[in-house]
């Protein structure tokens, strides 16, 4: 193969100086004439046995539950969180608690939602479930799950972006478990007029969101739901593929949540679960993680990362509605996501996921410009085990990422 000009030298930071620096873990957008470099700024492996209350909680903040929604859980303070083989679940009991809605407001305060009374503070929930939302916010960026939902039919989880007060909202996944092999996806602007599109020739107008369909089954193996926030526009991506963009300005920070809801038979992504249930249903989350294009956003936080023997399910897109996935146009230089760790001081978990793997794409590694080995590119992750005097290099589309 020629090789282009496109080589891009990334060194990262030695072992022994400290593994889990953030200018150590990378992701790149390797796209047919360009590369675009991530950070790593946040995020979370759950390799620890309770929640990190230094990032998250276990709560909104306003509410144990959205009212508005009409759903049946409330939300623990960690008891619904099992960290288990370093992936959090997620668990939704049938358990009637009676509590509070809103923790700081007085049990017989009224609760109005859209100006209509919806009950006392104090009532009762028919679910237990869990959710994590972070304690801080974040202003554009990358933000990836790997995930994997429950069996159990009836159960909403989620992966979203939320800006409060003025509310914006940015939903990188909504799902119902029945539906396998959909994704709800959305955006909710602060100023209403951008939520809606005109809806055919008729002057009916909509609200910008909907369901994505595709080749594939989400309750079956993990994927990697994920979603790129510029100033400009919104990507949403599954394993890589984008199956949605819209162009949109958004531009207040917003807290992201994970957490699997439960919806009523009169509400929200209703129906919801059969009352019968009897056993506790787990989302089950490998990792969360959140990357940006600003250095002056860098911290110095640490993560510490241990290699996921979670397979990823490949996928493929089926429903590509205009008005929310775009002209073909706009698709067209759409290349392959990558990523690297560090685990331990010779291994390294490279994961590539994306619509199309090229052919010719090549992983290798090398000593002293030597090349030890040469290997097919391939969809999924792989721990790679290098010496310190060795080089990797990836190679797509005439480009070559080395990484030393």
């Amino acid at each position: 193969m020629i090789k282009s000009n496109h080589t891009i030298y990334l060194f990262i930071v030695p072992f022994s100086l400290q593994l889990s620096t953030l200018y150590s873990q990378q992701l790149w957008q390797i796209n047919k004439d360009t590369i675009i470099k991530w950070q790593y700024i946040d995020g979370d492996e759950f390799n620890d046995s309770v929640v990190n209350n230094r990032k998250w909680s276990c709560q909104f903040g306003w509410a144990r539950s959205i009212a508005a929604n009409k759903e049946q859980q409330y939300y623990t303070d960690g008891e619904n969180h099992e960290f288990k083989n370093g992936c959090l679940n997620l668990i939704a009991a049938k358990k009637t608690k009676e509590a509070k809605l809103i923790d700081y407001l007085p049990e017989t305060d009224s609760i109005f939602v859209n100006e209509k009374f919806n009950g006392l503070n104090k009532r009762t929930f028919d679910y237990l479930s869990g959710m994590l939302q972070s304690n801080i916010k974040f202003q554009y960026g990358y933000f990836e799950i790997k995930c994997k939902y429950p069996k159990e039919k009836g159960f909403w989880p989620a992966f979203w972006l939320y800006g409060g007060t003025p509310n914006e909202e940015i939903d990188w996944l909504e799902g119902k478990t029945e539906k396998t092999n959909q994704i709800h996806i959305g955006r909710h602007s602060k100023i209403k007029s951008e939520n809606k599109y005109r809806h055919g020739f008729s002057i009916k107008k909509k609200w910008w969101g909907t369901w994505v369909k595709f080749d594939g089954n989400l309750t079956e193996g993990f994927h990697i739901i994920s979603g790129e926030w510029d100033k400009d526009y919104i990507k949403f991506y599954l394993n890589g593929e984008c199956i949605a963009y819209c162009k949109l300005k958004m531009n207040e920070p917003k807290h992201l949540v994970v957490n699997l809801a439960v919806p009523s038979n009169n509400g929200s992504f209703k129906p919801g679960p059969n009352n019968n249930i009897s056993q506790p249903v787990n989302f089950v989350v490998d990792y969360i993680r959140i990357w940006t294009k600003d250095q002056t956003k860098l911290n110095n936080s640490t993560t510490n990362f241990i290699s996921s023997s979670n397979e990823i399910q490949k996928t493929k897109l089926i429903s590509k509605s205009k008005m929310h996935y775009g002209k073909k146009a706009e698709h067209d230089n759409e290349g392959i996501i990558l990523s690297l760790f560090p685990i331990t001081e010779n291994e390294f978990e490279l994961c590539v996921i994306g619509k199309i793997i090229p052919d010719n794409a090549r992983l290798k590694i090398a000593d002293n410009k030597k090349e030890i080995r040469i290997e097919k590119l391939a969809f999924g992750s792989k721990l790679l085990k290098i010496d310190k005097n060795q080089t990797i290099a990836i190679e797509v589309y005439g480009k070559e990422i080395i990484v030393k």
